[in-house]
């Protein structure tokens, strides 16, 4: 019991906490894909730049990296999940 107890507390930490990053993010598209690709795609959208107008750039972003982020995404180029 309580192996099993373990491996979910780490599936939880390496898989639904990036996840819930993912989303967060505004990175809808790579959030969708987790689900086919088992969760490695999330681990890879947690780290990258979010999108100028998703929550967790409102709430963690300061002038500077905000600015990265619009010039990322506004650019008029098509945005990668």
């Amino acid at each position: 019991m309580v192996e099993r107890l373990l491996v979910l507390g780490i599936l939880i930490v390496v898989i639904g906490i990036p996840a819930g990053i993912t989303w967060a993010k505004g990175q809808r598209v790579a959030f969708l894909l987790g689900f086919i690709l088992f969760g490695m795609i999330w681990i890879v959208a947690a780290v990258r730049l979010a999108r100028p107008s998703s929550w967790w750039a409102r709430r963690f972003y300061g002038p500077k990296k905000m600015q990265r982020a619009i010039s990322r995404f506004d650019s008029g180029a098509p945005a990668a999940s």
